[in-house]
């Protein structure tokens, strides 16, 4: 626990939950902010689409042994919507006899559908005079296969988060070390904020939380030139449309999302699943029909493959959990065997029509992890 606030002496819980349990333990508070939790709200959305100056080296105030120094930026916060998160608070300091608390509020600063910086935060029960805000930070992208979020980076956000007091008081903004790195790239460096007498923000360690809650958590192929010298212009083909089914139901649901701000992103989400879900291995067995063996095989995984790197790339997304790339690898996989189930060669031998019930099921399997969460 450490302590926020510089009148009331809050003991918060560095940590949000999933639930009200230390052990459904999520993403590190990154940053507290002392003064008006309203005042501090109207900073992100007034200042949303402000265009943010870079800090001389006479007004950094940051500790030499904190990470990167803040950077200029224009952000565009909205409020947002996303699953409930919650943190444990105490008053005066003691961590026994607390309270949960979920997000006072919401904002985020990109596309639902795409990648977006997100922010939760925190603020006193309304019955105590708390004046502070403890937000959770972090960068994260929508995951078709998972329908949901995946967290990128928690220390990318918590410096873009602290560019957007750096124009306006950079001597209120530091950093201290609180050792809450669990979870994602956290490295345990919590921003701090104030704007009254220097740095009114008070972080220190005042208790522990028992540790023990605060813890959990293809030879078959022949060489490429082989497939390439088969069919080369029908293996393009099939690769080149399954990039482009792939790429248009990322863009398209955020085109949709841009143009209809008012419509649930997760009804548009809803819409476009079935287009990737049935859409890519149709058009897999479709344009495979002409190929040979190796060339669908090595077309698909190939086109697939290109799709998720490129859509990463633009996303920004550079690191991925290893599951999450065992996944997609398994997916690629998958649609090959569908694609070999296709081809010619095999509608020619009726003994090897498994390859395609084996495609099938595999896909089914693919699509079916990442939703029971088993991903």
């Amino acid at each position: 626990m450490v302590t926020v606030g510089a009148d009331d002496g809050s003991a918060l819980w560095p940590y949000t939950s999933k639930a009200t349990a230390f052990e459904e333990r999520t993403l590190p508070i990154n940053v507290v902010i002392e003064g008006s939790p309203a005042e501090t709200r109207r900073q992100f959305l007034d200042r949303g689409e402000g265009a943010w100056n870079e800090t001389t080296p006479e007004q950094e105030d940051l500790s030499e042994a904190a990470p990167d120094e803040p950077e200029s930026t224009t952000t565009a916060w909205r409020r947002a919507d996303g699953s409930t998160r919650y943190t444990y608070v105490a008053g005066g300091g003691d961590s026994a006899g607390g309270r949960w608390l979920d997000e006072h509020y919401r904002l985020h600063d990109g596309e639902y559908l795409g990648s977006r910086q997100h922010v939760r935060a925190y603020a006193p029960p309304d019955d105590t005079d708390g004046e502070w805000t403890a937000i959770q930070a972090h960068s994260e992208h929508w995951d078709w296969f998972r329908l949901s979020h995946t967290v990128d980076s928690v220390e990318r956000s918590q410096r873009y988060v602290e560019r957007e007091f750096m124009d306006r008081d950079p001597a209120a903004v530091s950093r201290v070390h609180l050792g809450n790195d669990r979870g994602s790239d956290a490295n345990g460096w919590v921003t701090t904020v104030g704007f009254e007498d220097g740095f009114p923000v008070r972080l220190a360690a005042v208790a522990l939380v028992p540790s023990a809650i605060l813890t959990r958590r293809t030879s078959a192929l022949r060489p490429i030139r082989d497939a390439i010298g088969a069919r080369p212009a029908r293996g393009a083909a099939l690769a080149g449309s399954l990039l482009g089914l792939y790429l248009s139901v990322r863009f398209g649901a955020i085109a949709v999302e841009t143009r209809v701000p008012g419509l649930d992103p997760r009804l548009i989400a809803g819409t476009f699943y079935p287009v990737l879900a049935i859409g890519l291995p149709c058009c897999t067995y479709y344009l495979s029909r002409s190929l040979d063996r190796t060339t669908a095989f090595a077309a698909t995984a190939v086109g697939f493959a290109l799709a998720i790197l490129l859509d990463y790339t633009l996303l920004g997304v550079t690191r991925l959990p290893l599951n999450v790339f065992v996944h997609r690898f398994s997916t690629a996989i998958a649609l090959g065997f569908v694609a070999v189930g296709a081809s010619h060669t095999v509608r020619i031998d009726p003994e090897d029509h498994d390859y395609l019930r084996l495609g099938v099921l595999l896909w089914t399997v693919t699509l079916l992890v990442p939703l029971l969460r088993f991903l």
